[in-house]
Order: C-alpha cells, then sequence, then structure tokens
C-alpha cells in the first residue's frame, strides 16, 4: 500500500510519536509510507532521519481548510496514495475533503477522549468523510459511538505499541543522564513526561510531591515537558517549598535516555480531559519502571494493579502520594513491579504488533470498497 500519515499539530508529543514509530514499522512491513506535517516540524526532521519521505503543508487555521485540501489532495495523486491516515483534528478534515471521490480511503486516528464533532462540518466529515475510525483505547472508542454516533463497525482499537532498548543500553543511559544532573544511585528519582497543560494534572502532582518531601528524604522529582503552565507551576514549587527536590527539566528530545534514569514513573491526568492512552506511560513500561498513575483514559490497561503499579483516582494528591511512598520505601517491590511492567510491554504493547494491526484496518477498509 501506499500510506500517508498526516499531523497538522505544532509540537511534538505522544500523537506526533506515534505517527513516527507507525510509519517506521509499516515501511518494514513493506508499504510506502509518506509523513504529512507543517515545514520544519520536528517530526518532519525525524522522519527524515529514519528514511521516512515527508510531505510538508502548511497546515493552518479554518479559513484555509480547502485550499490545503487541494494541496493534500494532490500530494495524494502525485503518490497514488492508497491509505491516507490523519491523526490531528485539523488534518482529519483536510483529509477528508481531499479524499472525496478518489480510490483512496481514509483512517484517522483519535488520540484523545473527547468528541470529534463540533459542528456541522465535522459531523458530516465523520459520518462521510472517514471510512474508518482507529482509537487507542477502549475509553475512546465509547467516546465515538456515545457522543458522536460513529456505528461500532467503523471503529477499531488499536492499542499504541512502542520499542525497547536492551538491558545493558539502560544501563549506560541512567548512568549518564544521572551523572550529568549530579544525582546519586542512592537517590530515588519520580520521574514524569508531559506537556504542561492543565489536563495532565501537574498541580495536584506537586502537591503530592509536597506530602513526599516531607515524609521521605532522598528523593528528587525530575518533570519532562513545557507548555502554558511552566511559570505557574515553577512558582507552586517554590511556594510548596519543594526547592531543590523538584527539577522541571523542560521539553527533552531525549526521551530515550532519560527515563532510564527514572526510579518510578507517575502520570497525573485529569478526568473527563482528554488523556486516552499516553505514550509516556508506554515508556517506562518499556524501560521497566513501576508505574504510579491516575486512573484516567485508557490508562487502567496499562497497569496491573498491585502488580505492576498503582492506580489513584484523579485529583487526589494524598492518594497519589501514599503510592508513591509504598514504592519509595521498598526497592524490592520497585523491582518485581518494574519486571510485571516489562513483561506487560512485551506481551501488549510492542511496536511490530501495532503495525500489523493497523495494517489489517487498512485492508479491511480497502475490501469494503471492492
Amino acid at each position: 500500500m501506499n500510506v500517508l500519515l498526516t499531523n497538522a499539530t505544532d509540537i511534538f508529543a505522544g500523537g506526533e510519536d506515534y505517527v513516527l514509530i507507525l510509519g517506521r514499522y509499516l515501511a518494514r512491513r513493506g508499504h510506502t509510507v509518506w509523513v504529512s506535517a507543517r515545514p520544519g516540524h520536528l517530526l518532519l526532521r525525524k522522519c527524515a532521519e529514519a528514511s521516512l519521505p515527508v510531505v510538508p503543508i502548511e497546515y493552518g487555521d479554518m479559513s484555509r481548510v480547502f485550499g490545503i485540501s487541494r494541496v493534500l489532495r494532490r500530494a495524494m495523486r502525485e503518490r497514488s496514495i492508497t491509505i491516507i491516515h490523519s491523526n490531528a483534528n485539523y488534518d482529519r478534515t483536510c483529509a477528508a475533503i481531499a479524499a472525496a471521490f478518489t480510490p483512496a480511503r481514509h483512517v484517522a486516528g483519535i488520540h484523545s477522549t473527547h468528541s470529534i464533532r463540533h459542528n456541522i462540518t465535522h459531523a458530516l466529515r465523520n459520518r462521510y468523510g472517514i471510512s474508518h475510525f482507529i482509537t487507542d483505547a477502549d475509553a475512546g472508542r465509547e467516546v465515538l459511538l456515545r457522543e458522536d454516533g460513529i456505528p461500532p463497525g467503523k471503529v477499531t482499537t488499536v492499542p499504541i505499541g512502542i520499542e525497547s532498548d536492551p538491558d545493558d543500553m539502560r544501563a549506560g543511559f541512567r548512568a549518564r543522564i544521572r551523572g550529568s544532573m549530579g544525582i546519586d544511585e542512592g537517590t530515588v528519582v519520580i520521574g514524569n513526561v508531559a506537556r504542561l497543560v492543565p489536563f495532565k494534572g501537574h498541580r495536584h502532582l506537586l502537591d503530592a510531591a509536597a506530602i513526599v518531601a516531607h515524609e521521605k528524604r532522598g528523593v528528587l522529582f525530575l518533570i519532562a515537558g513545557d507548555g502554558e503552565l511552566e511559570r505557574d507551576l515553577k512558582a507552586q514549587a517554590a511556594g510548596l517549598g519543594l526547592g531543590d527536590r523538584v527539577r522541571f527539566l523542560g521539553f527533552r528530545d531525549d526521551l530515550r535516555e532519560i527515563y532510564p534514569a527514572f526510579d518510578i514513573y507517575c502520570h497525573s491526568s485529569l478526568e473527563l480531559a482528554s488523556e486516552m492512552f499516553p505514550i509516556a506511560v508506554l515508556r517506562a513500561l518499556a524501560c521497566a519502571l513501576p508505574v504510579v498513575s491516575t486512573n484516567v483514559g485508557g490508562i487502567a490497561a496499562m497497569i496491573d494493579e498491585d502488580v505492576s503499579g498503582c492506580l489513584t483516582p484523579a485529583e487526589d494528591p494524598a492518594a497519589f502520594a501514599r503510592a508513591l511512598l509504598g514504592l519509595i520505601s521498598d526497592p524490592a517491590k520497585r523491582s518485581v513491579f518494574g519486571r510485571a511492567s516489562f513483561a506487560l510491554f512485551e506481551r501488549k504493547y510492542q511496536a511490530t504488533a501495532m503495525a500489523g494491526n493497523v495494517e489489517r484496518v487498512y485492508h479491511h477498509v480497502l475490501e469494503g470498497v471492492r
């Protein structure tokens, strides 16, 4: 198949990482894959480094959607695209228009748990301009069925899959990163990787960190990510007296090396927000880390409760802190939970399995129009 993966955002986060990983693994399965994003986007640079051909398009605001759709249609025609697979709201609309009355089929990747029907244009797009929807978790599928009226036969859940590194490589990363940050091996490092935006729940994470810091010495929180709340969160951390117990790392393009420096991974997203199946948590599993997370979206499928990690209610810093303290105080339990995390990753969440399942959706869509 000739596949065009699109993403019109101006950030690089989980959804963009998904496009990169899926593109690489579809190419390994023998398909010809292009990736389209805004000119200069980090996603395009990473695709070029992975030898994936790219299609830069200046995605803009809704006033330009028909013009962008014509550009996209031309790119599809020049490359004889079989499947166009959109991954964000703007390119979802453009892809629906571009694929109309062409041989190409449009598959929409849905990476958040909120309605995708905000107006009549979206309703028409969802009904007539999308052949099939792929969600990362059943939580997203349920929203599409309940709130957007998508027929069940048009929605397939395909969990995200990622890669892992060998143990010795992770050990090398751990030594290098902790050494560069001046962190000794006796310090328990609790990591969080997420954009600093409201639905990621960092305000509650910092409240939990204050409880942990009061109870335990030798604990450091590393928070990787940037976003609109950066200044406010730094002010909150200072107001809580966290001082050097929390470090904000900003956006990091070396997460593969950062994760092994953690001893525990934590994720604090809010209920009824847009979290579905964060790659950030999957990366913790692939690095054999125990996980403490709020129980929102599809995260429960990524954690075996009291086996590989702990799930807590959203917006409950006290419960979050208790779960963290239980792991901080018990190195043996951290090790057992970490091995269970990696076993879960190997069973369910490898990139090869994801690409195979997405490929089956593509075949199903193409067979349906013959």
